[in-house]
């Protein structure tokens, strides 16, 4: 088993080193400019000729499709950082969710008309505005959470052993395999859905329930057995309580890809400051306990 752990662990480091990632990043954003001029050219055909008439649209819809791939990078980015530690691992989560909200705004400001009054009564112009408020809150928060984390030089309170980490690569590894999977399968249920809807002229389907949905459900899983696992290594009260609180928000923050607005943006908020409050009380409790021996 350790020959294992310490094989996969080679693995994960030869496969995932800086070079390795900048490659990666270098080819997600050449898929963006890609995909972003390809959309525009879809757009101005739809626009001025009668046989694409069924997808016409505002240029600034072209903004949402570069933007996917950057959040796609991030959450590639929140799998290989599972071996850092979980308090890094639920910042990520904190940056990936907040970045979905700012493609909403790309997404409906595509679909706001002008021309039409804007109040607080206008339902899509108040659909903008709990996306700016929101993403706003949530960058505050992170930051604040950031801020707790980096409080000492020990960015983590426990030192894990060697075996746990290579059993979190392990983990990441495996999740790398599910997001290429999630990532082809969604695509195509997600085509298929959106020629559906060209075909009868009606609303796009929800990419956040396409793909996101699905791998925070499966993050949910994950978050529960290194949990579990971390238990064989140190366990205590506070300990199980701080992994246990973010556990709790990635749960939160996956319940609020399915939920209408604001109502989704105010469970995202409750799961932020319920991980940053239990989070601070866990580093005051270490740090009064330290200073007390």
């Amino acid at each position: 088993m350790k020959k294992f752990l310490q094989l996969a662990s080679n693995s994960f480091d030869s496969y995932f080193n800086p070079k390795v990632i900048r490659k990666i990043e270098l080819l997600l954003l050449r898929a963006a400019v890609f995909s972003f001029v390809l959309h525009l050219m879809i757009i101005y055909l739809g626009n001025h000729f009668n046989y694409f008439h069924n997808v016409q649209h505002s240029y600034l819809k072209a903004i949402y499709t570069p933007f996917s791939f950057i959040l796609f990078y991030e959450v590639f980015l929140l799998i290989i950082i599972i071996p850092n530690s979980i308090s890094e691992f639920i910042g990520k989560q904190f940056e990936v969710i907040t970045l979905i909200t700012l493609r909403s705004f790309f997404h409906d400001i595509a679909d706001f008309n002008t021309s039409e009054a804007i109040h607080f009564e206008n339902p899509a112009f108040l659909s903008l505005v709990y996306d700016l408020v929101a993403s706003i809150f949530m960058l505050g928060l992170t930051i604040v959470y950031y801020k707790i984390y980096n409080s000492s030089n020990n960015k983590e309170v426990i030192r894990e052993l060697n075996q746990f980490i290579n059993i979190k690569k392990v983990v990441s590894l495996s999740m790398i395999l599910v997001l290429l999977v999630l990532s082809v399968t969604s695509l195509f249920n997600w085509s298929v859905d959106m020629l559906e809807a060209l075909k009868i002229n009606d609303n796009y389907p929800n990419p956040n329930t396409v793909f996101y949905e699905d791998f925070f459900s499966i993050m949910i899983f994950v978050d529960v057995l290194l949990l579990i696992i971390s238990f064989t290594f140190h366990s205590s009260f506070f300990i199980i309580f701080r992994n246990a609180s973010f556990i709790i928000t990635t749960i939160l923050l996956r319940m609020s890809l399915t939920i209408e607005k604001p109502m989704n943006y105010i469970i995202i908020l409750i799961g932020f400051l319920f991980a940053i409050a239990s989070f601070f009380l866990y580093r005051f409790r270490y740090i009064h306990h330290k200073r007390d021996k």
